[in-house]
């Protein structure tokens, strides 16, 4: 039980600073995709696929990459929501686990 609790002791700050890592990290991932999902509907091609004909193949395959890249945006940002949701979740759990191991280091005083 001592080696549990002097274990989880140690690693506490290492998993708190890897956790706001990731929780950047997820921020990043949402600013862009946000950043992306505007800006391709700012470019002059996306503004101009809107106006023309589909009877064209190459239009049509540069429509598909522009629908592509809008989406890929969402992914981004969607996938920056859930890691900063599962970060979060990890790090009460580990902020638990520390006050716990604390207790029971003060309690049995080893």
């Amino acid at each position: 039980m001592s080696s549990i609790v002097k274990n989880e002791l140690k690693q506490y700050k290492f998993g708190v600073i890897l956790l706001y890592f990731l929780m950047a990290f997820g921020v990043i991932l949402i600013i862009a995709g946000v950043g992306v999902y505007f800006y391709i509907g700012k470019l002059t091609v996306g503004q101009w696929l809107l106006t023309t004909s589909v009877k064209n193949f190459r239009i049509n395959e540069i429509r598909m990459l522009y629908d592509y890249s809008r989406v890929l945006g969402i992914v981004f940002s969607l996938v920056g929501i859930a890691v900063i949701i599962v970060a979060l979740d990890k790090l009460s759990s580990v902020k638990s686990a520390y006050k716990m191991a604390s207790f029971i280091k003060k309690t049995h005083c080893w």
